[in-house]
């Protein structure tokens, strides 16, 4: 069944969606984990920018393994340069979804204190599980997100993915490109 559902629409935007809930699960648990360095300004600055970077390579991925099926001869799906950021729109959807939640956390259930009720507190930690992976860099305090918090919520995940379907609609393998890295190319003299 999971298999079968990489070569449908549906199923590819599902997903990216998965992969964005396995980035928060794995930047949440990190973030956890490392809660003194990471709740400071500096090392949350640090840590948000390091974990875009790694949540950016994970949606790049996704779209880069859609372009890939696509273009499989058994697939009934077309390939098409712009199909990345169409696949991206169920996780953008999503992601206005839990914005929505957490401004209503505050506004009905937030104080100059903090949160009062259950349900608001909720809403608000399920929000920070979501946004786990740039949490730091949104600004989330009390209700607000800075405004380039948001272009970061609505456009990254739309960027890695039409990227990564781009790259592998033309098939441009970044991975080809950064193996100097990895393996030793050295010419043995003579």
């Amino acid at each position: 069944m999971k298999n079968k559902m990489k070569y449908t629409i549906p199923g590819q935007v599902f997903s990216i969606i998965v992969t964005h809930i396995e980035a928060a699960f794995l930047f949440f648990f990190v973030w956890l984990l490392a809660i003194t360095v990471t709740s400071g300004k500096t090392g949350g600055l640090i840590y948000s920018s390091i974990s875009s970077l790694f949540y950016f390579m994970m949606v790049y991925s996704a779209g880069y393994s859609a372009a890939k099926n696509d273009k499989k001869s058994y697939t009934k799906l077309n390939p098409f340069p712009y199909k990345g950021a169409l696949l991206s729109l169920g996780l953008l959807f999503v992601n206005i979804i839990v914005l929505v939640i957490y401004h209503l956390s505050w506004y009905f259930g937030g104080t100059d204190d903090g949160i009062k009720l259950g349900w608001a507190l909720a809403g608000n930690v399920f929000s920070i599980f979501w946004f786990a992976p740039y949490m730091n860099l949104l600004k989330m305090e009390n209700g607000h997100i800075a405004l380039y918090g948001y272009a970061i919520i609505l456009l990254l995940h739309v960027i890695a993915c039409f990227l990564g379907y781009f790259a592998g609609y033309k098939n441009f393998d970044i991975s080809a490109k950064f193996k100097f890295l990895v393996y030793d190319t050295k010419k043995k003299k003579k």
